[in-house]
């Protein structure tokens, strides 16, 4: 295309073509994809969905070759601009050296993008030394520097049928149910989706935003609740998973948040067992990201068969100057 590196290639919604599609599906690529794949697929089979939205792919391919290496995302979704997302494709190669080329390819089609603004790429989530390789080069190209604190650092890591733990210690609790969340729900799944939030800054929500946002959960199917109640107290929602990005052979749990009123009982881990269960009957994987400050959440899904798919896998979220850079929401 002209005024493309011709190592890259740009798609929008209308026009993905086959190989990208394979690439994101193959099966060494797909649990990876999940922050990609799920949405495009959305987009591309809904031309009605998100009307006028920014829904932008790039695609680098080996020079002189046919080989895609690595796949970008610039899309927003009902709540916002999502970060910058960029996979891996298989047989995948992070060594620093190889990295450079590739990332300052994608920054310059970026900048060039018909109505793009150098302040859409408030964040980059990847791998840690593709983030890391990217937010260099966009530092240097676009002229905005990068946060030295990651927005996000986590573990990736999945749950087979074969590694999941279908038995663990049970809460004793009075009255339970888990279950998909209702639209009676809405209004307690708001409050704990803004309380959530809080723990994401700068990713907070408003009430409105965490209202929109538990309204579309609930109407996805995509939340489930641990409700609960103790005595003459009135039933209360005592835990929460969402599960927000789903492919044909995997689904990714995008939110897990217990209230701290109800912490400490293994609550969490009951429902983050039975929403595996449940999404283990129509995926091949589960996958998530847990935060590598938080121990105790990795023991939990630990204790649940989450495992890293080849050896401990680092994801960054690398942010840019918040005075330059209008945030989105993820």
């Amino acid at each position: 295309m002209p005024g493309l590196n011709s190592s890259v290639r740009r798609f929008d919604r209308t026009n993905i073509p086959e190989d990208v599609w394979g690439a994101l599906r193959d099966r060494d690529n797909a649990a990876r994809a999940n922050v990609i794949l799920p949405h495009a697929e959305k987009v591309s089979s809904h031309q009605e969905f998100l009307p006028g939205s920014e829904q932008l792919w790039l695609v680098y391919s080996e020079p002189a070759t046919s080989d895609i290496r690595f796949i970008l995302s610039c899309t927003e979704g009902p709540l916002g601009k999502y970060p910058i997302f960029i996979i891996p494709v298989a047989p995948i190669q992070l060594a620093s050296e190889l990295l450079q080329g590739p990332m300052e390819a994608f920054c310059e089609p970026l900048l060039n993008e018909a109505d793009f603004r150098r302040q859409r790429v408030f964040s980059v989530f990847s791998v840690e030394p593709v983030s890391r390789a990217f937010a260099s080069a966009w530092e240097k190209i676009a002229e905005i520097k990068c946060i030295n604190e990651p927005y996000y650092d986590a573990f990736f890591s999945a749950c087979t049928p074969e590694t999941f733990v279908r038995d663990g210690s049970q809460p004793v609790d009075e009255v339970i149910e888990l279950r998909l969340a209702v639209p009676q729900d809405a209004k307690k799944i708001r409050d704990l989706c803004q309380e959530f939030s809080e723990t994401s800054k700068p990713f907070t929500l408003s009430s409105e935003q965490a209202s929109k946002e538990a309204r579309l959960m609930i109407q996805n199917e995509q939340v489930w609740v641990y409700e609960i109640k103790e005595g003459d107290e009135e039933t209360d929602i005592a835990s929460i998973v969402a599960a927000t990005r789903q492919s044909h052979t995997v689904a990714a749990i995008t939110k897990v948040y217990t209230p701290e009123k109800w912490q400490h009982k293994g609550r969490a881990e009951r429902l983050v067992r039975r929403v595996c269960r449940e999404l283990l009957k129509t995926h091949e994987q589960v996958v998530l990201y847990v935060g590598a400050n938080l121990t105790s959440a990795q023991r939990l899904y630990d204790r649940v068969g989450f495992q890293a798919t080849s050896g401990p896998e680092r994801w960054l979220e690398i942010g840019f100057d918040r005075a330059e850079v209008d945030l989105g929401h993820w």
